[in-house]
């Protein structure tokens, strides 16, 4: 009996772990329902050049696929439910995203915002080293 309720307990644990992992914002949903799905991020002090080499950087490290690294740079991250579509676009210290076409669960458009948010974490951390 001792056993097959750790058994349970740890199956609840994954379950419950793995769904955060798959978590979606309401904003997220409603950005795409509005036809908005460009992110803008500025005030990042750097060149185009030197924008566009860290986003190159920063998407390899975090797994997206590189369909173009010309400009704009063109990728995409396939993960269990979610197919994160993104066009990086560069001026000097700004990086626009246009996330059109991302889908999640196969079929609802959304703004795959954490995905991107966390390609620009890793951007702004390249930029102070």
């Amino acid at each position: 009996m001792f056993v097959r309720s750790v058994a349970l307990l740890a199956v609840c644990a994954m379950v419950s772990l793995s769904g955060c992992a798959l978590y979606v914002s309401g904003d997220s949903y409603a950005m795409a329902a509005r036809n908005e799905y460009t992110l803008k991020y500025s005030g990042l002090d750097a060149t185009k050049e030197k924008l566009h080499s860290k986003v190159l950087q920063a998407l390899q490290d975090r797994g997206w696929t590189i369909e173009s690294d010309g400009y704009p740079v063109k990728a995409k991250l396939v993960q269990i439910r979610q197919s994160a579509v993104a066009s990086f676009s560069f001026a000097d210290n700004v990086i626009t995203v246009d996330t059109k076409g991302s889908m999640v669960d196969g079929n609802k458009p959304y703004v795959p915002r954490r995905y991107v948010d966390n390609v620009l974490a890793s951007v702004r951390k390249y930029l102070r080293n």
